[in-house]
């Protein structure tokens, strides 16, 4: 039996990576996000406008429990709130089938959302948080049914020139050595004590050669197609890129729910993509090890609706205790990923393109 499970991406316009699993029955192909910072897994369930023909009540082997009420809100990046009633069917991940709870969405907000996705769902691969009726994530699910070679799971995204279906992969149970550098390796680093999230602990960030920017908790987040951080450090962050200057002009912007004012705007000018190839690189190094995690501006400058946008966006937080660092694709699509959930730990190497 293969105890090795993998999911191809498909990297779609450089701010998404899906994958395919199957609910029901009869299976019907569902188009998901797999992501690191949400909990449980969330299929919409026979909603207007999505392209998505999953309904429940359809399903030969739903079970309509545990009936409890759940809502996500997914954010940063997207301001949506999701409310669903938690059920249990059957589910595929590449040729193995196992039973899962899951959260029927009944209801998206924004309406509009879904039209402009192309998403079906989302599956959760954080911890499960000490509350009742939350379903465990999938890799829980497929570890206490003896499907995983080891309780780990991998992720590789393919770099920005990849744009289609063959954009990466999930791999539960195991982690590919095509994907990374086997010579170099992982590098491991235990999850913050006492956090339910994939949440290490950061050393310091540099731009170029300055260190004077400070760590951190870093939240490792696969749906995340930016890096954020509190506003005052992604200011810093991007006014050492552009060599010192600081944008005169102040905007508002909204981040978390909330208007935030800020006097970069993100958005380099064509001046600047003149000479973008002379813009430092940005580092990250991680409590436990001085391995250092390089992005050059090729890596962190992303186009997006024909602009030239920075990957370090601001993040506004309720307190300083609550601050960290979110890095998701700009940093992922560069390093390897290995999530291993029984010692609690994540580690990186270098991705092969």
């Amino acid at each position: 039996m293969d105890l090795v499970i993998k999911i191809p991406l498909t990297n779609e316009h450089n701010i998404s990576y899906f994958g395919n699993i199957g609910i029901g029955t009869p299976r019907i192909v569902q188009r998901v996000s797999f992501n690191t910072a949400a909990h449980e897994i969330w299929i919409a369930n026979n909603i207007q406008g999505m392209n998505n023909p999953y309904v429940a009540f359809e399903s030969s082997t739903c079970d309509y429990g545990p009936d409890s009420e759940a809502n996500l809100q997914v954010r940063p990046f997207y301001d949506l709130n999701m409310t669903a009633i938690r059920r249990t069917d059957k589910f595929w991940a590449g040729n193995r089938t196992m039973r899962s709870v899951f959260c029927a969405v009944y209801d998206v907000n924004p309406v509009y959302y879904s039209e402009l996705t192309t998403w079906t769902g989302i599956v959760g691969l954080s911890f499960s948080p000490p509350a009742p009726h939350y379903a465990p994530p999938i890799w829980s699910t497929m570890m206490n049914a003896n499907m995983l070679f080891g309780n780990i799971f991998s992720v590789w995204m393919r770099n920005y020139n990849d744009v289609g279906p063959d954009g990466g992969a999930i791999v539960f149970g195991a982690a590919n050595s095509d994907h990374f550098d086997e010579e170099q390796g992982h590098e491991h680093y235990d999850l913050v004590d006492g956090c339910s999230e994939w949440m290490i602990q950061t050393s310091f960030v540099a731009v170029g050669q300055n260190r004077e920017i400070q760590g951190g908790k870093a939240l490792i987040h696969t749906a995340s197609p930016y890096i954020f951080g509190p506003s005052r450090i992604i200011r810093a962050i991007n006014t050492q890129i552009l060599g010192g200057r600081r944008r005169r002009r102040r905007h508002q912007q909204i981040i978390m729910g909330e208007e935030v004012e800020d006097e970069d705007s993100h958005v380099f000018t064509h001046d600047e993509m003149l000479t973008a190839h002379n813009m430092p690189n940005v580092s990250f190094v991680f409590s436990g090890s001085d391995r250092v995690y390089t992005l050059r501006p090729n890596e962190y400058i992303i186009q997006v609706g024909g602009q030239y946008v920075s990957a370090f966006r601001p993040m506004h937080f309720s307190s300083p205790t609550a601050e960290h660092y979110t890095l998701g694709m700009p940093f992922l699509r560069r390093y390897h990923s290995l999530f291993n959930f029984e010692e609690r730990k994540i580690g990186f190497a270098p991705s092969n393109p």
